[in-house]
């Protein structure tokens, strides 16, 4: 008798597990594994290497791609929100072979005033590849090459490229980054487009005077309708995943000497106008306004994470 109660017992026992096990497959959420499994990856926006204003909410971007596969974007074109969906990106399609092959390593771009001319610029020499200079035409929703040139032998790591206007006349600067240097050349130099041409450096050093190890004192360069002149600075340890942090200052301005030649008169000492943490800060654009004092957009390439674009807060005129 009690022998069969056991029996009884044990049976109830069994069937309510089955049950529940039953009710537990049926309602249980998906694993933690089967959700991660379902992400699909999103379209990041490639690193800004260098950026240009180039109509209302319209930018040009250059993007480092150092291979030889064409379906790696070098030029896009970036338009900021209108909405919660965030800015759009295009790559543009760009003719590459008129001016001698892909583009390797593209650092920085920078228009020329009262054109729709962009220069964009490789970083050097780059695995024995001579770094060169474009010289290209937006027009009709378009980017054409119009010319090229080479930079000249003895630079390396060009990450900033600016021109200006001074008495009708065109002027490029251009700086090396100075990756862990206490300090880099500002270089200045006549600047022809037709034909597209530059003249020899004339230099003038600086320093952000930031300790930091693994600075690059120069990532990007801007100048504005007043000749005051922008820089970046970023600190990149070398890792992928970061971390990364930058800086935006107002260095001075370029003004004609008494020979009508162009001259950088850097201010006493160096203030940075913006701190940004965690983001690799590489190009630099200024988007004109009524009141004289540029707009401040910034781009950056953080590398596994990709890029992105953001306006500065308004900064005071240097005096």
């Amino acid at each position: 008798m009690l022998k069969n109660k056991i029996q009884y017992f044990m049976i109830r026992f069994i069937v309510v597990l089955m049950v529940i096990a039953f009710q537990i497959k049926i309602f249980a959420f998906p694993s933690f594994s089967q959700t991660v499994t379902n992400v699909e990856m999103g379209k990041t926006l490639p690193d800004l290497s260098g950026l240009a204003w180039l109509t209302e909410d319209q930018f040009l971007a250059v993007h480092d791609s150092k291979n030889l596969d064409s379906n790696q974007p070098r030029v896009s074109l970036i338009t900021l929100p209108q909405s919660a969906k965030g800015l759009s990106w295009q790559p543009l399609t760009i003719d590459w072979e008129s001016v001698g092959g892909i583009a390797m390593d593209l650092e920085s771009i920078t228009p020329i005033p009262d054109t729709n001319l962009f220069i964009l610029a490789e970083s050097s020499n780059y695995q024995k590849h001579q770094g060169r200079l474009f010289l290209m035409k937006f027009e009709n929703s378009d980017l054409k090459p119009i010319a090229i040139t080479n930079w000249p032998q003895n630079i390396i790591n060009i990450e900033a490229i600016a021109t200006t206007k001074l008495n009708n006349q065109f002027y490029f600067f251009y700086a090396e980054r100075g990756a862990a240097q206490p300090s880099t050349n500002i270089c200045w130099t006549t600047l022809s487009v037709e034909p597209f041409s530059i003249g020899d450096c004339h230099a003038t050093r600086f320093s952000t005077a930031d300790p930091t190890p693994h600075i690059r004192q120069i990532s990007d360069l801007a100048i504005d309708a007043s000749g005051t002149i922008y820089i970046a600075s970023a600190f990149d340890p070398n890792q992928d995943n970061g971390p990364f942090k930058s800086s935006v200052w107002k260095i001075g301005k370029v003004e004609l000497d008494q020979t009508n030649l162009p001259q950088i008169n850097l201010v006493p000492e160096n203030h940075a106008i913006a701190e940004i943490d965690g983001f690799k800060v590489e190009s630099l654009a200024l988007r004109p306004t009524p009141n004289q004092q540029p707009e401040i957009f910034i781009g950056t390439d953080d590398e596994n994470y990709g890029g992105t674009i953001r306006l500065l807060p308004p900064v005071d005129s240097i005096h």
